[in-house]
């Protein structure tokens, strides 16, 4: 039984959830685009290293921009530059924004962090607990990891242990609404298999609620980042999709950066984006089939603007975000 749940969630279909409209999805990606587009400000002025990551990058380089179906936006950052921005975007954008991460915000739960919206409502099923619950944008840290090959091979096995129990622990937590949504779900057949590792990713949180969600999180995350050598051969995004080994990689060329045009926009993507984006989807020159997209599950209410919130209210769909 495979237990991760990463691309789980990204195809899981419910009659608790909402779908976007086109038009919504449209809006989604403006906002999402004006967001990137302010913290790339942000790194520019202050000279922090980025790069678009995950379908972000996939869309750079195959579309000039969002990929037409995409809901999100993604980017890594070297854990030093991460530091670094997350003290910096507060100053400067907190009045607008919030920025979550995993050592300073309480109940987060999550191991990458993300910049928030604020005046907008995205929420996802991260969101069962949180009523920051902006419009998003996802920050993956980079990490450096070991060149002597035992060490490495130790990090990212505690990465990936940490990582599991962790994910387990947030289950426990959320396991009243996540268990709706599968009991609700629109695939039956497929749903009893994701049924049963859901409840098997609850009992094995429930064994660990020894500790709190936010100290697995906060123990983790201290692993992640336990390699401080910025000249390191090898770097890591265990928090991405493909987990610790699957995002392991040659620092050139991934680290390194080179502007792609975005929207118009020149933004940074890995030096090296074929090897980068063949390691996250094969062959990425090609496109999926629909029922392939990947798409975050939402709920309501759904806004992103303050016409929108006072309509979702008027609804009975929820207020303030």
């Amino acid at each position: 039984m495979k237990l991760s749940t990463i691309e789980v969630f990204k195809h899981l279909r419910s009659r608790d959830a909402i779908e976007l409209t086109d038009a919504q999805l449209h809006e989604l990606q403006k906002t999402l685009n004006g967001m990137l587009f302010d913290i790339v400000d942000v790194c520019e002025r202050y000279g922090i290293r980025y790069n678009l990551g995950g379908g972000t990058a996939l869309g750079a380089v195959r579309h000039g921009g969002f990929i037409p179906w995409d809901d999100d936006v993604d980017l890594n950052m070297p854990r030093r530059d991460h530091e670094r921005f997350v003290e910096i975007f507060e100053k400067e954008c907190g009045d607008r924004y919030w920025v979550h991460t995993p050592r300073t915000t309480n109940n987060y739960g999550l191991l990458l962090s993300r910049v928030l919206l604020k005046g907008t409502s995205v929420k996802t099923r991260e969101d069962f607990w949180n009523s920051e619950c902006g419009c998003f944008v996802d920050i993956f840290p980079i990490e450096n990891t070991y060149n002597n090959a035992v060490r490495r091979k130790i990090h990212g096995l505690g990465c990936m242990a940490l990582g599991f129990a962790q994910s387990c622990r947030k289950f426990y937590r959320d396991r009243e609404p996540l268990m709706n949504l599968i009991e609700n779900g629109e695939n039956g057949e497929e749903n009893e298999e994701i049924r049963k590792v859901f409840r098997t990713k609850i009992r094995i949180g429930r064994c660990l609620s020894f500790w709190s969600l936010d100290h697995w999180t906060r123990v983790c995350d201290s692993w992640y980042r336990r390699c401080k050598d910025e000249d390191s051969t090898y770097v890591s995004v265990p928090s991405g999709k493909k987990h610790f080994f699957g995002e392991l990689c040659l620092r050139e060329g991934f680290v390194d950066t080179k502007p792609v045009l975005y929207e118009g926009r020149p933004l940074q993507v890995a030096a090296n984006a074929d090897r980068y984006l063949t390691r996250l989807y094969g062959n990425w020159k090609k496109i999926p089939k629909q029922r392939e997209w990947e798409k975050h599950v939402y709920f309501a209410p759904f806004y992103l603007s303050e016409e929108e919130r006072e309509a979702a209210q008027s609804k009975g769909e929820g207020g303030e975000a």
